[in-house]
């Protein structure tokens, strides 16, 4: 199975990350059209984020497409000029080896 190691990697091969503020959440789509992944968030004040949810499909794990969706999560619009903190194993683990991204 292909490993993906970054954003532009995956949209070569047909998956796309989109933030979907109405739902509180950044989607993982595959062809544009199959929701394969979210990490859903809450807004907790006006300067804090919280990461509750992760999940991907089963058939798409250990691709790196988690991952993918990870970074795009804490790093997206909804994150802008908030703290970041991770009641989601997932995004807590990513930031614990992407210290770089937490602001």
């Amino acid at each position: 199975m292909t490993r993906y190691e970054n954003e532009a990697e995956a949209a070569e091969a047909g998956f796309t990350v989109v933030h979907e503020p109405e739902r509180a959440r950044y989607a993982l789509y595959a062809e544009g059209e199959r929701l394969i992944g979210e990490a859903h968030y809450r807004l907790i004040s006006d300067d804090a984020i919280d990461f509750d949810h992760t999940v991907v499909v089963p058939e798409f794990r250990r691709t790196g497409l988690s991952g993918v969706l990870a970074h795009r999560a804490v790093t997206g619009p909804a994150v802008e000029g908030r703290r970041v903190q991770a009641s989601c194993w997932f995004i807590d683990g990513y930031l614990h080896r992407h210290p770089e991204l937490l602001r």
